[in-house]
């Protein structure tokens, strides 16, 4: 429950700004890519977990019957339901929940979503557990989330770098350990589609209101690299005068194998 007050903490203040244009997790492109790969159906019934200011649920309320978005952060579900007032969407409904303790009854859902959370949670085969258990058997679980370096030299850096930038960040997972969480959770995963995200120093930096001595900090280490010196796992590069680094998001599809209910990992 500690952990979940640092993300309420964290989250109440990057609420405001997680609509802005040009943000990376705002972008129409890479929404159009993660709901081009779910496959939706009209008669669906979506839950998306974590759904912060409801990006992933706005984009997907057009193609299915309904979508059930919940966050353990007030302030992001109140940003979330302006946002779908102002899209006239009135097919998401918006509920404040645990994701590792999810409000409803076994295989409630034809799909369940979650995009750019895991990374925050401490324990993430406990929420994994939750999303399995309310999904239907046979049908799909998708986490779409950013993945750390496959070489493991640098997954301790790069952590570290995206702990200092917002605290609640815990650790982001390598395709590996993705895959089989998953498959631990109880889905059969059948596809991981990956694609290089490039990202704005500053404006990362100032989403989480990151203070100036730790930005500096941050901006030392990457600047440092692009001078030759220890990689950091960022895959920082300059353009036309502006700091930015590489990410790499994923869509990771599981379809949930069986009618048991799925086991808590501990991840």
């Amino acid at each position: 429950m500690a952990h979940n007050e640092t993300i309420r903490r964290e989250f109440a203040k990057q609420a405001a700004s997680f609509g802005d244009r040009g943000l990376t997790l705002s972008s129409h492109e890479h929404l159009t890519w993660m709901v081009g790969i779910l496959p939706l159906a009209s008669d669906f019934r979506v839950l998306d977990v974590a759904t912060g200011t409801g990006h992933l649920s706005r984009a997907i309320a057009p193609h299915v019957r309904q979508v059930v978005a919940v966050d353990v952060t007030p302030e992001m579900l109140d940003k979330a339901k302006e946002e779908a007032v102002r899209s006239d969407l009135d097919n998401i409904l918006f509920e404040e929940a645990d994701a590792a303790a999810l409000p409803y009854p076994d295989a409630s859902f034809d799909m369940v979503v979650s995009r750019l959370a895991i990374h925050h949670f401490e324990k993430p085969g406990l929420q994994l557990g939750e999303m399995v258990r309310v999904c239907k058997p046979d049908h799909t679980v998708a986490i779409i989330d950013l993945l750390s370096p496959a070489d493991k030299s640098m997954i301790e850096s790069y952590n570290r770098l995206e702990r200092l930038r917002d605290v609640s960040h815990t650790l982001a997972l390598t395709e590996g350990q993705l895959v089989d969480a998953m498959a631990s959770s109880g889905l059969s995963v059948q596809s991981v589609d990956k694609r290089e995200i490039a990202v704005d120093f500053e404006r990362w930096v100032e989403m989480t209101g990151t203070n100036f001595q730790t930005r500096d900090r941050i901006k030392a280490e990457l600047q440092a690299e692009l001078r030759g010196g220890a990689k950091t796992g960022m895959r920082p590069y300059m353009q036309e005068g502006t700091l930015k680094f590489l990410q790499t998001w994923c869509v990771a599809i599981g379809t949930r194998s069986s009618a048991k209910t799925a086991g808590k990992q501990r991840l």
